[in-house]
């Protein structure tokens, strides 16, 4: 006897979506699944990479760090040629020594307050984007300047690039320059090379957010290296006015085409492919840290 399936038309379809449902489910965990492993990964990089960093920290501070002096000098014959790092190791600063055996693109150590603190590198710009210290692919990469500062020991217009991590670390804290009392508190940023006696300290006098899109209308032309060679003073002056002219504060500190400019950049998210930028200049001779946060407390939101 033939078997009939008395299985009505409207039962398989009210059967239909909740298979529908089920398997809609299924894939909904299965992503859910996927993404908690992706942030668990993330996680444990964030903390593998602020171990390493602290690691590096211990070598730097264990030898004195910004504290220590040296009367090491760079050797003519020894191979700096434009602040390139073919160097003897006897020619590296004692705080120094381990990290550049570690690294040979080390050219020194930043560090802005309590918002910053960190190794810089010096090879390309797309190298260090996404390597650690020690060469690792991935993750928040290092602090690196600019590859056009062939002459970084010296160059009147330094350029220091870092990643904006959410866990602060690298450039990630750097955003908080935006508010005027943490500018007040960090106003002061000292800078270290491998050619260097001891840290040079620059002072803040300008921070803003652009756009990196020249058809943006909040673009900043950032890496005029050519201009400024070909320039001289006068191109000098013009980037120095419109650095302060483009700043969130008014800050009382006088800047002139003869002082060395020192910029630090993050990633921001203000505009479209947008960077934070916190300008310095060095210290002139008789200046002092104090005397200058004195000068930079009397800053205000324009």
């Amino acid at each position: 006897m033939e078997q009939s399936d008395n299985t009505s038309p409207c039962a398989r379809a009210g059967r239909s979506p909740a298979r529908k449902y089920r398997i809609l489910s299924f894939v909904g965990l299965g992503v859910f699944a996927l993404l908690a492993v992706l942030l668990l990964i993330t996680l444990l990089m964030r903390r593998q990479e602020a171990a390493q960093s602290e690691s590096l920290r211990e070598l730097y501070y264990s030898h004195g760090g910004l504290e220590a002096l040296s009367t090491a000098e760079p050797d003519p014959e020894s191979g700096w040629e434009h602040g390139l790092t073919t160097v003897r190791p006897e020619d590296i600063p004692e705080r120094f020594r381990e990290l550049w055996e570690i690294n040979r693109d080390l050219i020194g150590w930043i560090k802005a307050g309590e918002l910053a603190d960190e190794p810089v590198v010096y090879r390309d710009n797309e190298y260090y984007l996404s390597h650690s210290f020690r060469g690792a692919d991935g993750g928040g990469g290092t602090v690196f300047a600019d590859e056009e500062n062939t002459g970084w020991p010296t160059d009147p217009y330094l350029i220091l690039y870092g990643h904006n991590i959410e866990t602060g670390s690298m450039f990630g804290k750097l955003p908080k320059y935006c508010e005027l009392q943490t500018l007040k508190d960090n106003a002061v940023i000292e800078w270290d090379t491998i050619v260097s006696g001891h840290a040079e300290e620059y002072a803040v006098f300008s921070v803003f957010n652009a756009s990196m899109l020249p058809e943006d209308p909040d673009y900043f032309y950032l890496r005029r290296f050519d201009e400024l060679r070909r320039g001289g003073p006068a191109e000098m002056k013009k980037l120095v006015d419109e650095l302060r002219g483009r700043s969130l504060f008014d800050i009382p500190l006088e800047v002139t085409e003869d002082d060395r400019i020192l910029v630090l950049v993050t990633c921001s998210y203000k505009d479209p492919d947008g960077r934070l930028m916190v300008c310095c200049r060095a210290l002139r001779s008789g200046e002092t840290a104090d005397d200058i946060s004195a000068v930079i407390a009397q800053s205000s939101v324009r």
